[in-house]
């Protein structure tokens, strides 16, 4: 063989070797980037007695840092109560470590301390219990940071560049108050595998991160609810798509894996409803809602998922798609409770050998949350002060309660008066609004500005638009079609009657618009918020109306109508939505 020819014959295969590195560097390594953690911070080898760990998940707390919930006809929540719950719960039992976990909706539909500061007071509640490896600040332990979050609908609010402000911090162009100035941003990491940019399929935050609690790393990857697409405006999720969430959770187990990683936690912002019990988590049980779907088709290495979205109760194990039992958890909302979870995980498996789960109510009237957490309290108070000016002014008197409660066809106060105040305000035939929108009730006496926003914490635009008759009674139908929509609709100006024995679609028998039968060719005026005309809560028909006129915000509806009634504010109901006899 001449000399050289056996080097020329490798050439091809040498290319080809050099071509399959570069096509892994350029695959995986977009990856580790991702992360925010590389192998090199897991220890190599692990030998000794099984590491216990605890997260502690709050979902849905939607800046609720104030005062005045419930929960089982008891007083809870705030963020001091809350702050002094988790605390304890950090500092007791026999854990090595403890990682606070938030899946979703840690923002938005506030009440006006929070919301009319763009929500920075609830960021930074949660920025206090972040330690010193949490944040962008450079350093060297990143993976000890002991909190983590994912996105819900909620975060999407006000918009994309609202939500990179909320995580990155600075002011920006806004011209709120700001309680720490300039606002830091979350110092905790945000992860979701499913929230990406359209216009190149990746993720707009590291899917996943793995942390360290006892030495021992734990995954977690982010997921929100593909029906943001359906609950947000499309203006404000613009350059963004929402994936299948089991598709792209089970996308990144595999890179986990092969960084030696086992024990996998996911932050899923989707949830279902579960019947409520107290002590740890049961075998059995049945648990609805779309979140049962998404286990079921979960990675057989996924041991956890930390649920929300539905603001109810969950504790229970559910099989992912190997037969395996994952835990799933959901502690209702508001501040109201958490779930604190147990895991044990074998240092040498890498792997959760066992798991179980409490949903802790954060009563306010006992110990620890009788002793409020400081730093919360200040948070509470500096946010009162800042918005104080504008909530503490009195708009009207409640002669009694005026609440969300429905009566058995579907009607509540709350819903009749607000409907009516965005039909007053448009001058329109008739109104609507999605139940959904309705955040707090009003209590009896005097009712303040910050009280009304409380019930529209949105900040929505209220418009007008054509619709005809069959239109209309094609909305009042699709409240019972299938997807069925979240919530029911709370009318004005007209009236109907509905027959549930009959199929869906066919269940609207009559219907009048100020006291005259309904005509289906004929136009009507209606009043609803933007959210609603575009489609919101699967309500697409309203995206057909024609002649769109823009109206006051939300808030400045309800408080001029409420304003404009006889005081004391007496709201009956009981004439507008009835079941056939």
């Amino acid at each position: 063989m001449a000399p050289g020819t056996r080097e020329r014959a490798m050439n091809p295969w040498i290319t080809i070797l050099i071509g399959f590195c570069i096509f892994l560097v350029l695959i995986l390594l977009p990856m580790v980037l991702l992360t925010g953690t590389t192998q090199s911070n897991i220890p190599a080898n692990w030998s000794g007695a099984p590491v216990k760990v605890r997260i502690l998940a709050v979902n849905d707390f939607h800046g609720q840092i104030s005062s005045g919930k419930t929960l089982s006809k008891e007083p809870a929540g705030s963020a001091p109560v809350l702050g002094s719950y988790l605390q304890s719960a950090m500092t007791s039992g026999d854990q090595a470590g403890t990682i606070i976990a938030l899946p979703g909706d840690v923002v938005g539909a506030s009440p006006p301390d929070s919301g009319l500061l763009l929500d920075e007071p609830s960021i930074i509640f949660f920025n206090t219990f972040a330690n010193g490896c949490c944040g962008n600040n450079g350093t060297s332990c990143t993976p000890g940071c002991n909190v983590v979050a994912t996105f819900g609908n909620h975060e999407f609010d006000k918009g994309i560049p609202e939500l990179m402000r909320k995580l990155n911090g600075g002011n920006g162009s806004t011209t709120v108050p700001h309680i720490v100035d300039p606002f830091p941003g979350a110092r905790y990491p945000y992860v979701c595998s499913n929230v990406v940019w359209t216009a190149n399929n990746t993720p707009i935050v590291p899917p996943y991160t793995i942390l360290e609690a006892g030495g021992v790393p734990i995954a977690f990857i982010g997921a929100d609810t593909v029906q943001t697409t359906e609950l947000e405006m499309p203006s404000n999720i613009e350059g963004v798509s929402f994936a299948n969430e089991t598709e792209s959770i089970n996308q990144y187990v595999p890179v986990i894996q092969s960084r030696g990683v086992h024990a996998i936690v996911v932050l899923l912002h989707e949830g279902g409803t579960q019947a409520a019990y107290e002590g740890p988590t049961r075998t059995g049980g049945n648990l609805t809602g779309r979140v049962a779907g998404i286990v079921s088709g979960l990675d057989p290495d996924v041991d956890v998922v930390l649920s929300g979205h539905t603001h109810n109760f969950s504790n229970i194990y559910l099989n992912n798609s190997g037969g395996k039992p994952v835990l799933v958890t959901q502690a209702f909302n508001y501040s109201v409770a958490f779930a604190e979870i147990d895991l044990t995980i074998d240092p040498k498996t890498r792997d959760i050998t066992n798991k179980t789960a409490m949903i802790i109510p954060a009563y306010a009237d006992r110990p620890p949350g009788t002793h409020p957490d400081p730093a919360a309290a200040q948070i509470l108070a500096e946010a009162d002060n800042a918005v104080a000016p504008m909530t503490s002014q009195v708009i009207a008197t409640a002669a009694t309660a005026i609440t969300r409660t429905q009566n058995t066809a579907g009607e509540s106060a709350l819903g009749d008066l607000v409907a009516d105040g965005q039909r007053a305000a448009m001058a329109t035939d008739v109104g609507f609004i999605t139940t959904g929108s309705l955040r707090a009730d009003i209590q009896q006496g005097t009712v303040t500005w910050g009280d009304l926003y409380a019930v529209q914490p949105f900040s929505a635009t209220v418009l007008s638009m054509t619709l005809n008759g069959s239109q209309i009674r094609g909305a009042l139908e699709r409240q019972w079609q299938t997807p069925l929509p979240p919530h029911n609709l709370a009318v004005s100006g007209l009236s109907y009657t509905y027959d549930p024995t009959q199929p869906a679609g066919s269940r609207v028998y009559e219907v009048w618009v100020n006291d005259v039968p309904l005509i289906s060719g004929k136009n009507y005026r209606a009043a609803m918020v933007d959210y609603l005309a575009s489609g919101g809560d699967g309500y697409t028909v309203f995206t057909g109306g024609s002649n769109l006129t823009s109206g006051p915000v939300d808030v400045d509806a309800l408080v001029s109508y409420t304003g404009s009634l006889p005081q004391p504010v007496q709201v009956t109901t009981g004439d507008r939505i009835t079941i056939k006899a």
